[in-house]
């Protein structure tokens, strides 16, 4: 068995529904982050996730480690026969587009999240380093809504589509929420443009 994790910083992409109640437009014309953190709180029952991903981000300080195992042995510590800085390797960019379809109305949440771990981790079974070729990994890339900072899209070996295990083995430092509404009925963001040019930013909160 091979496993195969990419660790550093990263991101977690969260959109959410955005309940309406009867004191939502009062909450939306008074532009406060305090009355918004509350209205949050308050209706977060009520919010619905859409879409939510956890993406590492490229730089420095990411690193990919390609580590086999003897398959059903638990106590096997693995050998780690890969290992690079992310930014070192060939990337190919591709735009990711998180859908708007199931909105429940106009206003919608997005979170970013930023931290660090294992932003990726995924297992080949019958896969060992005597027949893994590194040359065969194939990392897609994109930007974070117009920051310059790059993020793994996916991740690839050979042709085939490698799938996270969603282990959760990262801590959040900051997160920033957008309270947003959409244009022109959109159907998709795009993580190649601007969120402004997308949609209608109605406030930005910090946590």
């Amino acid at each position: 068995m091979v496993n195969i994790q990419i660790r550093g910083n990263l991101v977690h992409l969260g959109l959410k529904t955005f309940p309406a109640s009867e004191n939502f437009d009062s909450i939306i014309n008074s532009n406060s982050q305090t009355d918004f953190k509350n209205y949050l709180k308050k209706t977060l029952s009520g919010q619905k996730i859409i879409y939510q991903n956890t993406l590492p981000i490229i730089d420095s300080n990411s690193e990919i480690h390609v580590t086999s195992f003897e398959n059903d042995n638990y106590y096997d510590d693995g050998y780690t026969f890969f290992r690079s800085n992310l930014d070192e390797l060939t990337f190919k960019n591709e735009e990711l587009k998180i859908p708007l379809e199931a909105l429940e109305n106009d206003y919608f949440l997005l979170d970013i999240k930023y931290g660090y771990g294992a932003g990726f981790e995924t297992e080949i079974i019958d896969l060992s380093y005597e027949n893994f070729e590194t040359e065969g990994i194939k990392i897609l890339r994109t930007k974070i809504f117009g920051n310059q900072k790059n993020i793994v899209q996916s991740l690839k070996l050979n042709y085939l589509n490698l799938e996270d295990l969603g282990r959760n083995k990262f801590d959040f430092t900051k997160t920033q929420t957008f309270i947003l509404k959409n244009r022109t009925d959109r159907r998709y963001l795009s993580s190649e443009k601007k969120l402004g040019n997308q949609a209608e930013i109605i406030i930005k909160i910090k946590w």
